[in-house]
């Protein structure tokens, strides 16, 4: 089963890090209020159990949805390892199953998301490679490699993005986000930059106000 291409979301705004840490916090805060309360009620405990039981069956629906569409594609590959389409089909169906595995909010959720992200990699690294001209290609990649906390290379290969596509708004977006979370000299600066560029080039609006939020944000922890 192939990928609808046209139709594909491109360059993932992740937030992987966010959830995960409030996910911890969660976790933490739950833990305190055993120790001082003397632990849970059964009642609590029942509720807990329906709900990480509810979370799973859907953990296995989006599982059952999208192993068939990646079994497809590795199959595919096995015919046609260098073409760009099957790559790049292959390495857009890991990236959706983890975008909807990170709607999730259970710990195993987030945990198989990652290891998606992280499957998807190769093929989309060598989709890029075969077509580093197209930006929605190199934007997956870099979606891909933020997510699975390769910064230093997403920044790379967004740069590379909106370099080859200057009046990429979303391109410009997505690389403020990673700027935000490097931890290269100057990169914050650089990232002002990025969300301000993209605010130009934004023709449709859509991204002044999150951009701005960013930059405000920004400007606050100098």
């Amino acid at each position: 089963m192939a990928i609808d291409k046209k139709n594909s979301p491109t360059w993932y705004k992740v937030v992987v890090w966010v959830v995960l840490i409030g996910l911890v916090l969660g976790m933490v805060a739950v833990g305190l209020t055993q120790i001082f309360n003397g632990g849970l009620s059964n009642a609590t405990n029942s509720t807990s159990s329906n709900q990480t039981t509810s979370t799973q069956d859907t953990v296995t629906v989006i599982d059952g949805r999208y192993q068939p569409v990646v079994d497809a594609q590795l199959e595919m590959l096995k015919a046609k390892p260098d073409d760009f389409d099957a790559n790049n089909n292959t390495g857009q169906a890991y990236l959706a199953w983890a975008q909807e595995l990170m709607q999730s909010s259970s710990a195993q959720a987030l945990t198989d998301a990652l290891n998606r992200y992280k499957q998807g990699l190769p093929y989309l690294k060598k989709a890029y490679d075969l077509k580093s001209s197209d930006r929605n290609v190199g934007g997956n990649y870099a979606a891909a490699l933020y997510a699975s906390g390769n910064v230093a290379q997403a920044v790379t290969v967004a740069q590379a993005v909106v370099k080859a596509s200057p009046d990429f708004a979303d391109g410009w977006y997505n690389l403020g986000i990673y700027l935000s979370n490097s931890s290269e000299a100057n990169a914050k600066q650089d990232a002002v930059t990025a969300f301000r560029t993209a605010i130009e080039k934004d023709t449709s609006g859509t991204l002044k106000a999150s951009a701005q939020q960013e930059i405000d944000t920004l400007n606050k922890v100098k």
